[in-house]
């Protein structure tokens, strides 16, 4: 008995493991249902609105963007003489590398109504328009907090660019519009590292490619050429011009045309000269 319970129990034991074994190994027989997404979508990151038409009016915060190309019309017949028209804070618009394109007797390509804050316009083209390229209802109200970079603001009928208070303005070509390049009517405001090529096609005197009206604004890093023989290249429009900052900029093509800085008060500009002889780190170079 001793030598069959000793083979015996052994074999059972090594019965029940293999059974355990066989049971793991072959799983569920379910199928696991069909597959199901693993990532998210466009939407589902940052949820966007499509803008596919001229005169697109926004209304309600939000992120917009365009689809394609689009083409203002003139005042008073058919389409809309806005490109886009924002009344609304909180708005970002991603021009998604298209172009706004004004025809003669529209008005503006991106126009602000009211004191909005918190727009974002970036990414495209805008040009042709009748008035302004991008523009608010000044002097009736004065929008906040306009961030517009990487844009082409070309050959407009009037401004290129017309902002108002605590505003930046980055990396945008502004190009042979008919009056002022960049317009600053607003304080706090910054102007950085933007081209302004051949404004103030019309030859308006006393237009400039960068124009100043308010205080505590900061224009740094801008290169500006040709802005017509009655033009100025950076210029303080008045004496309420006080405490803004005008440093590193290079212009040529005016002259002594080239600053026209002398107005307001409390100003600090870097010293005018040329790259050979300046020696001051903050120096706005003339030539």
């Amino acid at each position: 008995m001793k030598i069959y319970s000793s083979i015996i129990v052994p074999l059972i034991v090594s019965g029940l493991f293999a059974t355990a074994t066989l049971t793991f190994a072959q799983g569920s027989l379910t199928p696991p249902g069909a597959p199901t997404p693993t990532m998210k979508s466009l939407d589902q990151i940052e949820p966007r609105t499509p803008i596919t038409y001229d005169g697109y009016y926004i209304s309600s915060p939000g992120s917009y963007y365009v689809t394609t190309n689009l083409t203002g019309s003139a005042y008073g017949v058919p389409g809309s003489p806005y490109g886009i028209y924002v009344a609304s804070d909180n708005v970002t618009i991603d021009l998604n590398g298209f172009t706004l394109q004004g025809v003669p007797g529209s008005y503006s390509g991106i126009y602000i109504y009211g004191s909005h804050s918190n727009i974002t316009i970036r990414n495209g083209k805008i040009t042709g328009w009748g008035s302004d390229g991008v523009s608010f209802n000044y002097p009736t109200a004065t929008p906040q907090n306009v961030v517009l970079e990487d844009l082409t603001v070309s050959a407009n009928g009037h401004h290129g660019i017309a902002i108002g208070n605590g505003c930046t303005v980055t990396h945008c070509y502004v190009e042979n519009n008919q009056n002022v390049g960049i317009l600053v009517d607003g304080d706090g405001s910054q102007i950085i590292g933007n081209t302004l090529v051949g404004n103030n096609s019309g030859n308006n005197a006393g237009s400039a490619a960068i124009m100043l009206k308010g205080s505590n604004n900061r224009i740094e890093g801008n290169h500006v050429t040709g802005t017509g023989t009655a033009g100025d290249g950076i210029q303080f429009n008045n004496g309420g011009c006080i405490n803004n900052v005008i440093i590193k900029n290079s212009v040529a093509g005016n002259g002594a045309n080239n600053y026209t800085i002398a107005g307001g008060s409390g100003n600090d500009c870097g010293p005018v000269g040329t790259a050979a002889t300046s020696t001051s780190p903050w120096a706005n170079i003339s030539h």
